[in-house]
């Protein structure tokens, strides 16, 4: 009974100094970092740094952190991050946001709101610490502007993994559920149109394709390839799916088609046209053209085709194509 009474308290004690020296180690990290960035321009500010959680965790606060990156170009401040980290599994973390944000923007402030908001993330455990897997997930987000829009999600689930057995391939997933537009960006939307004021839901399953793979070496990854396995966005009465592949160029330019397949296309119709990327003299062509092409059930596949910087609905050209980097 010594014996085992001894072995215990031998270690509890390796244990305990592990642990000691585990959040030491976590502290002294988060500071070389941030320090690192600092030298690299980033303007970081914060109280404190502290770890608790023995004996099992690494939980980490910064107390009100403040961050500009080189570019000026915004400034993210809260009232504190927290960073979550089992002690026998420090490759995986959750980092917690509280229920406030600030985020300053060259031409406005933005508030952001929640009922929880967290991200997980993964590496694995070798030399270059690969990327493993990143989900984010949020519940009762808001964000308002002081220049008078505001959006707003019941919750919201956002997940990318290494593609397996593929290398630079990652899978990547999105799920909103009742999204709230800015009014202005609705009314705009809605003209002719019985759309209700909520997004039911928003979902987007696909893969991307990288120019290098995710690791502690990375530096300014670029995409190379989108495919649309199924994104779909549920409106009131609309209903909108979206499957197919765009290969993107050194300039950001896509090349590839996506097929858009949906009943309603009228609605469609007028909202594209309400948002400029169908012209109204068109419409009207569009639609006679979209009804010869509908099967019998009324659905409708229509390619949106992208090709040499410009991309068209079907033959109907919708200007340039957007830049993807």
């Amino acid at each position: 009974m010594k014996r085992l009474t001894l072995l215990v308290l031998i270690v509890s004690a390796i244990y305990s100094t592990y642990w000691f020296v585990g959040a030491n180690t976590v502290e002294s990290r988060a500071v070389e970092s941030i320090a690192l960035a600092r030298s690299e321009g980033w303007d970081i500010a914060y109280d404190t740094i502290k770890t608790i959680g023995f004996p099992s965790r690494f939980d980490t606060t910064i107390d009100a952190p403040n961050v500009t990156p080189p570019d000026a170009r915004w400034t993210w401040q809260a009232p504190f991050l927290q960073v979550f980290a089992l002690s026998y599994q420090p490759n995986k973390i959750i980092a917690a946001f509280p229920n406030s944000q600030r985020l300053q923007l060259p031409t406005q402030k933005l508030s952001l709101t929640s009922d929880e908001l967290r991200v997980s993330a993964g590496v694995r455990p070798n030399a270059d610490l690969s990327f493993d897997a990143l989900t984010t997930e949020g519940a009762g987000v808001s964000v308002s502007s002081d220049i008078g829009w505001s959006i707003a999600l019941q919750n919201a689930l956002i997940a990318l993994r290494n593609t397996p057995d593929m290398d630079k391939s990652y899978d990547a997933y999105a799920q909103i559920n009742n999204l709230s537009l800015p009014s202005e960006f609705l009314k705009q939307l809605n003209q002719g149109n019985n759309l209700p004021a909520k997004i039911d839901s928003i979902t987007i399953n696909s893969q991307l394709g990288l120019n290098q793979t995710l690791d502690r070496h990375t530096k300014n990854p670029q995409l190379q390839s989108i495919t649309l396995e199924n994104a779909q966005i549920v409106w009131g009465t609309l209903s909108v799916r979206a499957e197919g592949r765009v290969d993107i160029d050194s300039t950001g330019v896509p090349t590839g088609r996506i097929t858009l397949i949906t009943q309603d296309w009228r609605t469609m119709i007028d909202i594209l046209v309400s948002m400029g990327q169908v012209q109204p003299g068109i419409a009207e062509t569009l639609r006679n053209m979209a009804g010869g092409l509908a099967n019998d059930a009324g659905v409708l596949e229509l390619p949106v085709s992208f090709g040499n910087g410009f991309m068209s609905l079907g033959p109907i050209p919708l200007g340039p194509a957007p830049r993807l980097r």
